[in-house]
């Protein structure tokens, strides 16, 4: 099988089957949404995970810094390590990858609104190309939600989705120590989705 892609017929096959399941159980339950099991939160109707990472750790650099009075432009790069990743044709991918985000616009310590591209890097063992794309992140309530869209590399056309909260600052947040980096860590998986609607 070539690594860079599914057949066309086995991924509409398995899409259909997927999808008619799905359906099936929301009429059953009478229910709009279906929770995706591997991922553990709602996607819209329609939309299939094809590819999930359970979970997604590492660190964000800023440039100039994030300062907690007020929002101004940054540059950012986050970078992490992708585990438990899944396939919904192949099954576990064994290993570890990474996920690496390139990022510029408006943000404080308590806020920030993000555009950029984004590569996900699967782990080494399943042979799979990198995934690139762009995405924007926004911030709600102390939980950023990552969304985007794969535009070459493996699973192309699929939607990204991933939600992380920050877990430490190397820095305090004022104009002589702005916030120059901060750990993070999801607190949903990172997933492809494709829509089969």
């Amino acid at each position: 099988m070539n690594a860079t892609q599914h057949p066309a017929r086995r991924i509409r096959t398995a899409l259909a089957a997927t999808a008619a399941a799905g359906a099936g159980l929301a009429g059953l339950l009478g229910i709009s949404g279906v929770a995706n099991a591997s991922t553990g939160h709602a996607i819209p109707n329609g939309y299939v995970a094809i590819d999930t990472c359970s979970s997604v750790a590492g660190k964000i650099t800023y440039s100039p810094g994030l300062r907690t009075s007020y929002a101004k432009a940054q540059h950012a790069v986050l970078t992490g390590t992708t585990g438990g990743c899944n396939d919904i044709f192949s099954g576990p991918m064994s290993g570890s990858g990474t996920f690496t985000a390139i990022l510029s616009g408006t943000a404080s310590v308590n806020a920030e609104n993000f555009s950029g591209t984004f590569t996900i890097n699967w782990p080494s063992s399943t042979g799979y190309n990198p995934s690139n794309g762009t995405l924007g992140v926004t911030e709600a309530n102390g939980v950023e939600t990552i969304s985007g869209t794969v535009t070459s590399g493996f699973d192309t056309g699929t939607a990204l989705a991933l939600q992380y909260v920050t877990t430490g600052n190397t820095g305090r947040g004022t104009r002589l120590h702005p916030v120059t980096a901060q750990a993070y860590v999801n607190t949903q998986s990172l997933s492809l989705s494709r829509n089969t609607g």
